[in-house]
């Protein structure tokens, strides 16, 4: 079957005057351009009214011998273009029928997307609707009954245990505590320190000396929740007391001493049974309430004058170990040693004893109680111009 699209193909290299003699057969009025000619035409051929092959061999008679042949090759490359044209627009018919088929698809899988999410999201309510609501009563009943279950088992002793066993403190910069962070190239002024402000530490008094490097590493040793032991030593008069007492008094913590001598006994510094209301109980001695307080520093001053007995009970104590703790046989509980105390020993010797004569009594120390202090700290004498300076400020002389 010829469509209207293959007439107007054929009749498209016809003249303006072919054209028009075509329209004259039919006994139309003739068209004055080519396009307006072409489709009248066209028209009356797919209409019936005039006949396709009459039209072509009136291209014959119209045309001259000369414009014929130029005709003809313009007329095979028009065709040969026509039919290219032609596929390209089967090609992109066909294509089209694909891509609606394809979104046919689409529509269809979307349409059962959505119906199958329906089903779920309604099965999904269901089943939500269907969970009860807890007993609100049996909830609090419960609660209750754990916290019954927890006030047994866990003692006020208990609580005061893990209280103690957690430090309160804020840091700050060395340089902003200490009015001297530097000795010979080293400058510890931006090493950040604890500062625990504890109502009971030690007053404070604003000009006492600090040996630089003495505090620089009294600090290294305290940095930590198990802190490093520190053994000072030095002729007597040279500070070593102050020194902690300061330490102390610019960090805030409690400072806990203990003035060792010949007659100095456990029951005075761990404890022991003592009678009150005609009853025996047992009384906790300053070390013991020490051990028990965060951040506390207990001195053992004089610690040379103490008795070997007196210096074993120490050991368990002073160890660097987290399970550090004293038991006491009284009454067989174990006491453990808080977080961040820490121990200063205090000595005329270095802890091997006196040859000097100077101070008569200075034992020499068991070597396993020297090892549990990590530091030792030589003490001597102020400069004399420090010293003088001292004296002035002291006294405005």
């Amino acid at each position: 079957m010829t469509t209207k699209k293959d007439v107007k193909n054929k009749l498209v290299l016809l003249s303006l005057g072919q054209l028009n003699a075509a329209q004259e057969m039919a006994g139309v009025l003739t068209s004055g351009d080519k396009a307006t000619a072409l489709l009248a035409v066209t028209d009356l051929i797919t209409d019936g009214r005039l006949d396709l092959d009459a039209v072509l061999k009136i291209r014959a008679s119209v045309a001259n011998p000369v414009g014929a042949a130029v005709d003809d090759a313009l007329r095979q490359q028009v065709n040969a273009i026509s039919a290219t044209a032609q596929g390209a627009a089967t090609q992109v018919e066909s294509a089209l029928s694909v891509i609606g088929r394809t979104s046919a698809d689409v529509s269809t899988a979307l349409a059962q997307l959505r119906s199958d999410f329906s089903k779920l999201s309604t099965k999904l309510e269901t089943r939500v609707a269907a969970i009860s609501k807890p007993d609100e009563a049996h909830i609090q009943s419960s609660l209750a009954n754990l916290f019954d279950q927890f006030r047994t088992e866990v003692t006020p002793e208990k609580l005061t245990e893990v209280a103690n066993a957690v430090g309160a403190f804020k840091l700050q910069r060395a340089g902003d505590i200490f009015p001297v962070t530097t000795y010979g190239d080293v400058d510890f002024g931006d090493v950040l320190v604890g500062v625990w402000d504890d109502p009971q530490s030690p007053q404070l008094v604003g000009d006492y000396v600090f040996n630089p490097s003495h505090l620089h590493q009294s600090l290294i040793a305290l940095d930590d929740p198990l802190p490093d032991n520190v053994w000072l030593a030095g002729e007597r008069g040279t500070g070593k007391t102050e020194f902690v007492t300061q330490l102390a008094a610019r960090l805030k913590r409690r400072l806990f001493r203990v003035n060792f001598d010949e007659a100095l006994e456990r029951a005075d510094f761990i404890g022991g049974n003592t009678i009150e209301n005609s009853s025996v109980v047992w009384k906790a001695g300053i070390i013991t309430q020490a051990i028990q307080h965060p951040g506390s520093i207990i001195l053992l001053d004089e610690i040379g004058f103490a008795r070997a007995q007196s210096v074993s009970i120490l050991h368990s104590l002073c160890e660097r170990s987290p399970h550090r703790a004293i038991a006491i046989a009284e009454t067989g509980q174990r006491i453990p040693v808080a977080s961040h105390v820490v121990f200063f020993g205090a000595d005329n010797s270095n802890g091997h004893g006196d040859t000097s004569g100077n101070f008569a009594g200075v034992r020499e120390q068991n070597s396993a109680f020297l090892d549990r202090f990590s530091f030792t700290l030589r003490f001597e004498y102020l400069s004399a111009a420090d010293e003088c300076n001292l004296i002035i400020n002291r006294t405005a002389l």
